[in-house]
This record gives C-alpha cells, sequence and structure tokens, in this order.
C-alpha cells in the first residue's frame, strides 16, 4: 500500500514538473502547437522549440531514473540536415540520401561521440506532440529512453502546406 501511495506522489511530482516547465519556458511567447494552430514553424524561436522539447523528455527520464540530456548543436545540425534530406525523399526514415547512417551524419556535423538512436516523423504536430507519439512507440521509446545518452538534437523541414519532417537525434559525447 505504501508502494502504491509514493508511485502515485511520484506521478503527481512529475506533472507538476511538467506543468511547472511549460510556464517557464513559455516566457509569453506563443508556443509552437502544429500547422493548423500555430501556422508556420519558422515564426517561432527555435532555440525555444529546442528548449520547450528538451524539457519535456528530460521528464520523462527522471521519471525513470535517467540522468538528463543536454543539447548539442552538432546534433541539432545534423538532425536538420536530415529533416531537409528525407522531406526530400518523402520518406521518414533512418537512412540518408546517400546511404548515409545517423552516426555518419552526426560526424560530418562534428558531434564527438556515438548516437545512441535516431527518431524521425511526419506529422502536422508541434515539438510536444511529437515527442508523445515517439513514447507510445516501442522502438522510439527505447531510444528516448536510453541510459547511455548524453544528448540531444533535434530538427525539422516544414513544407509548404504545413507537414512538418521531424528527426530526434540522442548521443553519447565522449
Amino acid at each position: 500500500m505504501f508502494k502504491i501511495f509514493l508511485l502515485k506522489k511520484r506521478y503527481i511530482f512529475v506533472t507538476l514538473f511538467i506543468l511547472l516547465c511549460i510556464g517557464c519556458v513559455s516566457n509569453n511567447k506563443e508556443i509552437y502547437i502544429g500547422n493548423k494552430d500555430s501556422g508556420r514553424i519558422e515564426n517561432f524561436d527555435s532555440v525555444e522549440i529546442r528548449k520547450r522539447h528538451l524539457d519535456y523528455l528530460n521528464a520523462i527520464r527522471q521519471e525513470r531514473g535517467l540522468t538528463n540530456l543536454q543539447i548539442s548543436n552538432s546534433l541539432n545540425s545534423s538532425a536538420a540536415t536530415h529533416a531537409r534530406d528525407i522531406f526530400k525523399q518523402q520518406r521518414a526514415w533512418n537512412f540518408g540520401s546517400d546511404g548515409s547512417s545517423p552516426q555518419k551524419r552526426a560526424e560530418i556535423s562534428g558531434f564527438k561521440g556515438v548516437v545512441t538512436g535516431e527518431n524521425v516523423s511526419e506529422t502536422y504536430e508541434g515539438e510536444f506532440l511529437v515527442l508523445q507519439v515517439w513514447v507510445k512507440n516501442s522502438f522510439s521509446r527505447s531510444v528516448l529512453l536510453n541510459k547511455e545518452a548524453t544528448h540531444l538534437g533535434l530538427g525539422w523541414y516544414q513544407q509548404d502546406n504545413g507537414k512538418i519532417w521531424w528527426v530526434q537525434v540522442l548521443g553519447l559525447q565522449k
């Protein structure tokens, strides 16, 4: 009975933490929700989008006793490049049009370490909702919850019709 009480208390704490993070990072700025509600993603602060995504993901990781991730500019670059590439391929997958792997793209972008996983998606949703989709998928969730990961990169490309090609790269920096 005491364990159930502690689990409920932990769930309440994590929920409150996520709500606090949402309130703290908004700074009275509009939050990108998705195309039909928010418009073009380029009209929003990319640093804030990445920070919110990182905060949401770290709350999920903390709930499971995992360490927080840090933003990596080189992984951001790798993710953004791959997002544009999968748009051109019209296929959300982990292979570059040149046959490159997530590891090779990260190295080209200057990441000194090992890529622990990459998630991709094509959607009209914002950075929080795409994270929810990845959490619900067992493979994507295993990437998000990799205990060895230390760094995160997030990139996107938005088509004229509003569809967003998201790429999230996690890695262990050496």
